[in-house]
């Protein structure tokens, strides 16, 4: 039997300068987990139409890389692996048993993108598509499956679209908002706010609009992980003076998702140094504690920040207006704790109102 660890461990290269969460502020590269390998098979023969569609694809694409075309070198033959070619690894995996066809195909087209930089996979994206609207019950295990590989985000938002067709699923709504379950895309916020457009209501419904307690996105540890970075990426986007998730490696100059490839992603201890180091070149200042309540009760953006905690948080309006020099500011975060509007005393203890917690502000 073939070792499916050996071949996923293939499959899933991990890229640098995907996505972010708090920990790690990267897509993690995983194994495909025996739960999900164990899709139940659909009942349609995948292997002869996949071989026969993913052959005619390498066929092209090693005729084209063996004369130089589409801009890769000369013999550069990007579909050959160590110990076989792709299509060996999908037979070997698909005989296994272990993991089903439709699966194996996903994560080989995936790696075929990203390895062919050039190629037109569009034919290859509508047979899958057309094949998984056949197996609606693998969908959701499949799209798990290729969403938490470890591949670049563009693939991976390719994929979504022409293969999930995300316009018939759709992305989970909450208010009006988009909240994509993966931290490393952006929402689609309803509310929004900017410089000459800033009050303490806009700001708390800006807050509120993403259900920080309720929404799947920020759920601490639902994949071992929790959310502080990516709730005040979402409500500093939201406000129009994003502190980012997404960073230039060597300016510190924030990216725009989806051009985010090569990218710094920003954990909470990033975003703390970020802040800092370059965070007065976009509007950001480190304040004291009652300076940062005042700017959030006027509805200007504001944050904490944990250093060497490792936690990031917005600076609420306060519910009567003033700062509690006992309770400390007004705050809304994810984390270990989510919550909409506690003080900021209630997640660090007494902690907060040492000099481990940084305050930053914005006009």
């Amino acid at each position: 039997m073939t070792d499916i660890g050996a071949v996923s461990g293939v499959i899933n290269t991990e890229y640098a300068g995907a996505g972010g969460i708090e920990q790690t502020a990267g897509i993690e590269s995983n194994a495909v987990s025996q739960e999900e390998s164990n899709a139940s098979q659909s009942g349609n023969d995948f292997s002869t139409v996949l071989a026969s569609a993913l052959q005619e694809e390498l066929t092209r694409v090693s005729i084209m890389a063996s004369s130089g075309a589409s801009g890769m070198p000369g013999g550069m033959m990007p579909m050959q692996m160590q110990g076989g070619g792709i299509e060996e690894m999908i037979l070997a995996a698909a005989s296994s048993g272990e993991v089903s066809d439709a699966q194996v195909a996903l994560m080989m087209l995936m790696m075929m993108m990203q390895t062919s930089q050039n190629g037109d996979f569009s034919m290859l994206m509508q047979l899958m598509a057309s094949m998984i609207t056949q197996i609606q019950d693998d969908e959701g295990s499949l799209r798990r499956s290729a969403m938490s590989s470890g591949h670049d985000p563009f693939i991976l938002d390719t994929i979504d679209w022409n293969v999930f067709n995300t316009t018939r699923n759709g992305v989970p709504m909450m208010g009006g908002v988009a909240l994509p379950l993966e931290a490393w895309r952006p929402t689609t916020p309803v509310r929004t706010s900017h410089e000459g457009n800033r009050s303490p209501e806009l700001y708390r419904s800006v807050i509120n609009q993403f259900r920080v307690e309720s929404a799947e996105r920020y759920r601490p540890f639902r994949d071992g992980n929790t959310y502080c970075n990516i709730f005040v990426w979402d409500v500093t986007s939201a406000m129009g003076a994003q502190v980012p998730l997404y960073t230039d490696p060597e300016t510190g100059a924030p990216l725009y998702y989806p051009d985010v490839r090569g990218a710094i992603s920003m954990n909470a201890r990033r975003m703390d140094e970020w802040l800092k180091t370059h965070g007065p070149d976009y509007g950001w200042r480190q304040v004291d504690a009652e300076t940062a309540q005042q700017y959030a009760n006027e509805g200007k953006p504001a944050v904490t920040t944990g250093g060497t905690l490792d936690h990031v948080q917005i600076v609420a309006p306060s519910k009567d207006g003033q700062f509690d020099p006992i309770r400390g500011v007004a705050i809304a975060q994810a984390g270990r704790i989510v919550t909409s509007y506690t003080h900021i005393t209630s997640t660090y203890g007494t902690n907060a109102l040492n000099n481990n917690i940084s305050y930053f502000v914005h006009d």
